[in-house]
């Protein structure tokens, strides 16, 4: 079973891009001198990664949720844990969606700004 969970770890961190940030882009700066706007192109970059693997994760509990679903049986109590479990990933995608919508909002004052 570890073995298991050891290999799904490996393929969704495949799954997931390594966030980066071009903070090289001031060769003429001294060194170790970031801008303003490099640290808040940074922040962004790691909310907007945030996000994404927080959408992952709600995609991956559907399909728990699926499973559970499947495998109830009839039992009503397994199937309300079913559905409280689908209802509880339709909120997280909704708060990343929403966590999207802010961070973007955010990032195109500060860059027009």
């Amino acid at each position: 079973m570890k073995k298991k969970i050891a290999e799904a770890k490996r393929v969704l961190m495949g799954l997931i891009p390594v966030a980066s940030a071009d903070l090289t882009t001031g060769a003429s700066q001294a060194k170790g001198v970031a801008k303003k706007a490099d640290i808040v192109e940074l922040i962004l970059v790691v909310i907007n990664y945030a996000i994404i693997v927080i959408g992952v994760l709600a995609v991956l509990i559907f399909v728990y949720a699926g499973y559970l679903y499947l495998t109830a049986g009839g039992n009503e109590e397994k199937i309300t844990t079913a559905k409280n479990v689908v209802l509880y990933a339709v909120v997280g995608v909704v708060v990343s969606v929403l966590g999207f919508v802010a961070v973007a909002t955010v990032q195109r004052f500060i860059v027009q700004g």
